[in-house]
């Protein structure tokens, strides 16, 4: 990033408003994420439904005049996490993922328990819930954080 001018922290994330309500995708997952500006400095963490709107959100924000750094550490998109909890899952059990909530479905293989299952999803980053159904058994995990409006 180019040393850019100094700009009110409010100024900078008034544009990056405009920036999320003009690209569809982003307008539709920004209930479940969040921009922070200070100093220049802005800090995106959440859930994004996609990983093009992703893409876009991260593409344009060092160009937004005034941002000084972009954190996106804690920003996921729900192909990253369906691609990382699918790599803890027994074959037989399937995952789909939905702004990061995680619904677990399948076939439970023998000996391996859905609890476990189950703590081991929530633990993976980027998930904000885990409910599974397996057969006639439901677990499901209270959210982490509040839901969006």
């Amino acid at each position: 990033m180019e040393p850019t001018e100094r700009r009110p922290d409010v100024d900078i994330e008034e544009e990056i408003e405009l920036l999320i309500r003009s690209f569809a995708p982003l307008k539709a997952s920004r209930g479940y994420f969040s921009v922070k500006c200070t100093d220049g400095h802005v800090v995106v963490e959440g859930n994004i439904r996609s990983p093009q709107a992703r893409r876009v959100l991260l593409d344009n924000l060092p160009h937004i005049r005034g941002v000084v750094s972009v954190d996106s550490t804690n920003l996921y998109d729900d192909e990253m996490v369906r691609l990382s909890v699918g790599q803890l899952l027994p074959a037989g059990v399937l995952a789909s993922v939905h702004y990061g909530a995680v619904a677990l479905t399948g076939q439970l293989p023998d000996g391996v328990s859905a609890d476990l299952i189950v703590d081991t999803v929530r633990g993976v980053k980027g998930v904000r819930r885990v409910g599974a159904q397996f057969g006639t058994n439901a677990i499901e995990t209270p959210p982490e954080r509040i839901e969006p409006k």
